[in-house]
């Protein structure tokens, strides 16, 4: 049986016995990766009884349609969909590797992306770090820390100078597109240092559980979040991104230029209480 991605707005679709996602023609697909337990092991805060070979993500790249590949190669951008399986590693819920994105040019301020739920609950890990490229990935300072809770159908600006990583607090996978400039470094090295992000996410019988990663020093107060639109950054819920990136291209201008968006992107996550 197969369901499609609706909120995608694309012809993909889910094989609901593989859990593969398939992209009808005339889109193309390219590129395709599983992450099994083995190869993220170091990254839960307890996976001794895991099965190493159990399956908790899976990427597929450079989704477009035919006809808009000149745009996307215009703007250097790049549509992925990732899908994180159901189930918990221990008694955490399944999740990314995370990362932090490189510097900007001005190397001010490292580039966004931006996520969106089209299926699924999603629980974005977000941490500030100002010298995420140390030489010594140990001694990064995290100064701020967000967790931002997004239904299907919202979407999320990952702003600037935040490592990131999603995580399926819901019920069946967790699917998310994500729209990003393509030139922008992918950086583990911080992440992997630690054994994981600055929060551990799991569930016991009362809900949704949170333990901060002892492996690093001096965390701030955590707080959660909720996403708001705003339509000039082409965020409005319920929109696909990738027909609002096809509509009006320019709005996703901070993606490759971030320095002056700053403010807007930040003014688009709704704190709320502290963890």
């Amino acid at each position: 049986m197969l369901k499609q991605l609706t909120h995608s707005g694309l012809p993909i679709y889910q094989n609901l016995d593989s859990l593969k996602l398939a992209v009808e023609a005339p889109h193309l697909l390219g590129g395709y990766g599983d992450k099994p337990l083995k190869r993220m092991v170091d990254l839960f805060q307890d996976s001794s009884a895991a099965n190493l070979d159990e399956d908790v993500y899976d990427v597929y790249r450079d989704i477009r349609s035919d006809e808009d590949d000149e745009l996307f190669k215009k703007h250097k951008f790049q549509y992925d969909i990732t899908v994180i399986h159901q189930g918990l590693i221990g008694k955490e819920r399944k999740k990314t590797s995370g990362h932090f994105h490189g510097w900007e040019t001005s190397g001010k301020h490292s580039y966004p992306e931006v996520y969106e739920v089209l299926s699924g609950t999603a629980l974005f890990v977000l941490q500030k770090s100002m010298n995420f490229d140390i030489k010594d990935p140990t001694q990064i300072v995290i100064d701020d820390l967000i967790l931002v809770k997004a239904e299907m159908g919202q979407a999320v600006i990952v702003p600037p100078d935040y490592g990131h990583c999603s995580v399926n607090i819901g019920e069946g996978d967790m699917i998310f597109s994500n729209l990003a400039y393509q030139p922008c470094p992918v950086l583990y090295e911080a992440v992997q240092a630690h054994h994981g992000m600055a929060m551990y996410v799991g569930t016991d019988q009362e809900g949704l559980t949170f333990l901060k990663n002892k492996m690093y020093s001096k965390l701030p107060k955590a707080h959660l979040a909720t996403p708001k639109e705003n339509g000039d950054l082409g965020i409005k819920f319920g929109t696909p991104v990738y027909k609002a990136f096809i509509n009006d291209p320019e709005a996703f201008n901070f993606l490759g230029h971030p320095d002056n968006y700053i403010n807007q992107i930040m003014d688009l996550l709704e704190i709320g209480e502290e963890i």
